[in-house]
């Protein structure tokens, strides 16, 4: 071997999506004391999620409490056989196999005792060491499709060793078949998107009309009437058709004043309407608006067209970014919300800017940038028709009292003008309200509509059985593929194993109860041969099951020294030594600092604890190793063939079911 793998990588470098959906699938695993039922329906569980360890803690449980069945037998049976070696299986396992047969004899008709029978009929046969390929082929045709993809899933002891190549080819055309059963390609992304966080906008903001504007306004008004009044009537008194055109224009002019001045005030250009040129700062590395820059970042790099406006549109929106960035952030903030539970506002924002740049409206506010000449002109008018009226009345007036009169006119255009600025700002404000409010509705009701199209999209979210399954598919096509570069046969490999590791950048999401799956994987295949070890390598794109195959070595069984699995910069770290050579490190999983159950069943899942066993074994016995495998797993089938052996001769007393 002259490769050096090496996979040990920073803790969070790459991690495109965390997501814990607030999920239980074994929902009784909440309760405090649960029943036999309850505690075998977990186990259950965690076996269809590939998760054998927690499965056999379960199911063990369960039937030592008296919950016997051929159904629950059935289970047991796989789960003590799930995803290790028949050398794993402990002496006590073979025992609870022993006690539980007499409890069985009157269920002989349901589909979980068909495949009873046909894997004692398959551990006779191997037994026996007379294997005839197209007798375990019509065996397993005789059991419940159902039951019979689950002996295919579970009992990889079967594929190894004298196996028969019939059985596997069943088994690979069988993973083939189902990897994308269920619309695979169309809903595995969804298992890493969270339940989406709630629609939201900006507040509009609330008049700013205070009580002392009212007051001061209404108080401006009264003194200016009064002056008013005075004015006319001491003009009246001199000229009245003097008071009666003075009085004409300064009402008109009043009014074109107060109604133009506050158009003009609305018409005012804000601050947060349209995207500025306004400088990007950073956001503190880690925090919820760092992480929402980076779902920014990626989604507007997404809308870029593959051509010379790649640039353009990076530039010109870059702006866009901070102003989004700041407006998720601040309606957000009051709650624990991750940039992953409102990335689906983010992407509908960045299409809407995607479609306003195309359009060429990106910096267009929706609202006039600019006071228009005419209505400027108008309120020049009004003000001009105010003095106008105001000097032709205090003109006739001061003939007959010229000092009070002025007076009363200083007095009157004081009050004039505060009382236009006060009704005007009262204007202007409530039109402002009603239009953000207006505004605010109609921003809503989008993003309302776009939530409810995203929660439609994640409705057939898949579950984590679901995940498990598919999975399991891409590991015997992984295997199939293996097999396929090395020139094997099923009967030419004594053992087989998995080293799965993520591959980053990746997304990786769990249910509560459940393992962590990721969206990328690097799985090395281990076959191991009467030769010694064939390595293989590849990639495995989950989402939609592209499979790469890479580097792939082989080495004698003497040359392993070690291997072994332990925390590395908080990671678990899968190392294999071997002679004359650097060790081989491969990162398994996040090690969850908090959550040690968590890390425990990703490694389970993963099936570690089987590749372990086989590795320190080799690693212990060198060259022997491969004979003594042999003659171990002759005596081991041997006894599971004799502790699993049930005889039915009765009618079943289970009822009939067709689904697990």
């Amino acid at each position: 071997m002259n490769e050096t793998v090496n996979h040990v990588e920073d803790s969070m470098v790459g991690v495109l999506a965390d997501v814990v959906h607030n999920v239980y699938q074994n929902f009784y695993e909440q309760a405090k004391a649960l029943t036999a039922a309850e505690s075998f329906d977990i186990g259950l569980g965690y076996l269809h999620r590939g998760v054998p360890d927690k499965a056999r803690e379960h199911i063990t449980d369960a039937v030592t409490r008296g919950h016997v069945s051929s159904r629950s037998y059935l289970y047991l049976l796989l789960a003590l056989l799930s995803g290790r070696t028949l050398q794993q299986v402990e002496k006590s396992e073979f025992e609870l196999l022993r006690s539980l047969r007499s409890k069985l004899e009157d269920q002989a008709g349901d589909s979980w005792s068909q495949a009873i029978r046909a894997i004692n009929d398959l551990l006779a046969t191997l037994v026996k060491e007379d294997l005839d390929p197209q007798a375990v082929n019509d065996r397993l045709k005789e059991v419940h499709p159902e039951r019979r993809e689950e002996i295919l899933r579970h009992l990889d002891i079967f594929l190894n060793g004298p196996i028969l190549d019939g059985l596997w080819t069943r088994t690979s055309d069988s993973a083939n078949e189902n990897r994308f059963e269920n619309n695979r390609l169309e809903r595995a992304w969804k298992f890493f998107h969270p339940e989406p966080a709630g629609a939201r906008a900006r507040l509009p903001m609330p008049s700013r009309v205070t009580f002392g504007d009212r007051a001061r306004a209404y108080a401006y008004t009264g003194v200016g009437t009064w002056c008013l009044l005075w004015l006319v009537v001491v003009a009246w008194q001199s000229n009245w058709s003097a008071a009666v055109v003075g009085l004409l224009l300064f009402a008109g002019g009043a009014r074109l004043a107060v109604l133009d001045l506050s158009e003009w005030r609305s018409a005012q250009p804000r601050k947060t309407v349209g995207f500025s040129r306004l400088p990007r700062v950073a956001a503190p590395a880690g925090g919820f608006a760092n992480k929402v820059d980076r779902k920014l970042d990626q989604l507007f790099a997404k809308y870029a067209q593959e051509d010379i406006t790649r640039a353009v549109w990076l530039e010109e929106t870059q702006d866009a970014r901070s102003v989004l960035r700041d407006e998720i952030v601040e309606i957000y903030r009051d709650e624990r919300t991750s940039a992953d539970e409102v990335a689906w506002l983010i992407e509908h924002l960045v299409a809407g800017i995607r479609a306003r740049w195309e359009k060429g409206t990106l910096r267009d506010s929706g609202e006039p940038r600019a006071v228009p000449f005419s209505r400027k002109a108008l309120v020049a008018c009004g003000a001009v028709a105010v003095l106008v009226g105001t000097a032709i009345m205090t003109w006739s007036a001061i003939h007959i009292r010229p000092v009070t009169g002025l007076l009363d006119t200083t007095v009157l255009l004081a009050c004039v003008w505060a009382a236009v600025g006060r009704w005007s700002f009262i204007r202007a404000e409530r039109r402002r309200a009603e239009a953000e409010t207006a505004k605010y509705k109609a921003v809503m009701a989008d993003r309302l509509a776009a939530y409810e199209r995203w929660k439609q999209q994640l409705a057939d979210r898949p579950n984590d059985t679901e995940m498990a399954e598919w999975l399991d598919h891409d590991r015997k096509a992984l295997l199939a593929e293996a097999m396929t570069r090395w020139k094997l046969t099923a009967r030419d490999i004594v053992a087989h194993t998995f080293i799965e590791r993520p591959l980053r950048p990746y997304e990786r999401a769990r249910l509560a109860d459940g393992p962590w799956r990721y969206s990328r994987y690097r799985i090395q295949v281990l076959l191991l041969t009467s030769d010694g070890v064939r390595q293989i390598g590849m990639s495995l794109e989950f989402l939609n099951g592209e499979i790469r195959p890479g580097v792939r070595f082989s080495y004698q069984y003497d040359k392993v020294v070690s291997a072994k699995v332990q925390p590395v910069f908080g990671r678990m770290t899968f190392e294999l030594t071997l002679v004359n050579g650097d060790p081989i490190k491969i990162t398994v999983a996040d090690e969850d600092a908090d959550l040690p159950e968590v890390t425990e069943l990703t490694l389970d899942a993963a099936g570690l604890g089987n590749t372990l066993h086989l590795l320190e074994g080799i690693a212990a016995e060198g060259k022997r190793w491969i004979g003594n495998e042999r003659a171990r797993e002759r005596e081991k089938v041997k006894e599971l063939a004799e502790a699993a052996r049930v005889i039915f001769d009765g009618p079943s007393s289970d009822p009939p079911m067709s689904t697990v």
